[in-house]
């Protein structure tokens, strides 16, 4: 089940909008899994953690392809679906986390992924060109996989989500996408962004337990506050024309559905 659970969360981590954190809550596992990263030296958690990575990393590497086609053939309808999943599952994460919204928090929540967006280094959504990869260029993809490991972490925060944001998750989808003996460089990168994963995991666990514990509907109401400024962010520009509009709903409603099918096996 750890396999699994761990497939899913690899599965979703390239999804903006569906936070691996979620998927615990959903599996009914993440005070297990959180308990086993942030006491991982006994004989006990490492082996839920060593099936958990084995499947992280497979669902990961499954599902890059996937992802990369999406964004090729139909970026705009890609990031509409990612919003329509940040959208629907805003009721769900408040129902079963009753969360009594502090407005301060969540207001401060909104502001937090608002500044982050300025942030963004506008990454194309289809990579063509790599940068070069020098020690420097690693210790920042290094950095911005412990950014994706915290937030992913966090139930409702959707670390891919983020990361789309500040512009690098289109590069570490790129990499993951098409790695091959061809590109075997390519390894270099997502090693380092694999190391930060874990350490983002590692700390992303720490603070939610004790915030969870100690201030636990001011956490929750930042968190809700992210999340809902995130669906804003990510949404592709409008466009007016009937069939636009058409498939757009359409997009949405399918994106419903899906939410709808997760929520059912809670």
């Amino acid at each position: 089940m750890n396999f699994f659970t761990g497939f899913l969360i690899g599965v979703v981590s390239l999804i903006p909008g569906i936070s691996g954190g979620t998927i615990l809550v959903l599996m009914k596992k993440y005070e297990e899994i959180t308990q086993a990263i942030t006491h991982f030296r006994s004989k006990q958690n490492l082996t839920i953690l060593f099936f958990l990575i084995a499947g992280i990393f497979l669902g990961t590497v499954t599902f890059a392809r996937i992802i990369e086609l999406m964004f090729c053939f139909i970026p705009d309808i890609t990031m509409l679906l990612f919003s329509g999943f940040v959208l629907f599952n805003i009721p769900t994460f408040i129902k079963s986390e009753q969360i009594k919204t502090n407005p301060f928090w969540f207001i401060v929540g909104i502001f937090l992924i608002f500044g982050l967006s300025f942030c963004s280094q506008n990454s194309s959504v289809v990579i063509i060109e790599y940068p070069s990869i020098s020690l420097l260029f690693l210790l920042f993809f290094c950095f911005c996989g412990v950014i994706d490991g915290f937030f992913t972490i966090l139930p409702g925060v959707s670390g891919s989500m983020v990361m789309m944001i500040l512009g690098p998750y289109f590069l570490y989808k790129s990499f993951l996408a098409n790695l091959s003996f061809q590109n075997i460089i390519f390894v270099l990168p997502l090693f380092f962004y694999f190391i930060g994963d874990a350490l983002g995991f590692y700390l992303g666990s720490k603070v939610s337990l004790f915030f969870l514990k100690k201030y636990r509907n001011p956490f929750l109401s930042l968190v809700l506050g992210m999340v809902m400024m995130s669906a804003i962010i990510i949404l592709p520009a409008p466009k007016y024309q009937l069939y636009s509009i058409i498939g757009y709903i359409f997009v949405l409603y399918l994106s419903y559905l899906i939410c709808k099918i997760l929520n059912h096996f809670n």
